[in-house]
């Protein structure tokens, strides 16, 4: 083989390599931000479901708020937004859950994060995902 021969294989490497690493890195942002969001939907899950069972207990939504800000402490404040809610006995809506939280109703807790990707591959899907999570618990 001669020279000219080899440099040109070498050529074909370089661009096969230049062609594969974007799409590589892009793999790898993707799943570094997709894991990311599934560990931050796993902390609302688990903050919803904590306060759930406080608004089980205690008929008290800043309360409420207040334990699934606890758990939720690793994530920004303002990207978190709690609502809690209730259904009457009966199956009705509250008016408000201060009012109407009665014992055999229902406790309703919803939480929404939203959360920042955190790579450059992001601009092709937006900035940011909204997680959003809702439980619901018989008010004891």
């Amino acid at each position: 083989m001669d020279r000219s021969g080899a440099g040109r294989e070498r050529g074909a490497a370089a661009l096969e390599f230049a062609l594969v690493v974007p799409i590589l890195m892009g793999l790898v942002m993707g799943i570094v931000d997709f894991g990311i969001a599934i560990n931050r939907d796993t902390l609302v899950n688990n903050a919803v479901r904590e306060g759930a069972r406080e608004a089980s207990l205690n008929p008290d939504a800043t309360q409420v708020e207040a334990v699934v800000r606890r758990v939720l402490t690793s994530l920004p404040a303002d990207a978190v937004t709690v609502t809690v809610g209730c259904r009457t006995p009966a199956g009705t809506a509250c008016a408000s859950f201060a009012a109407g939280a009665a014992s055999g109703g229902t406790a309703i807790v919803t939480v929404t994060y939203r959360h920042e990707l955190v790579t450059p591959i992001s601009s092709l899907v937006g900035d940011s995902l909204t997680l959003s999570e809702t439980a619901e618990m018989r008010i004891e």
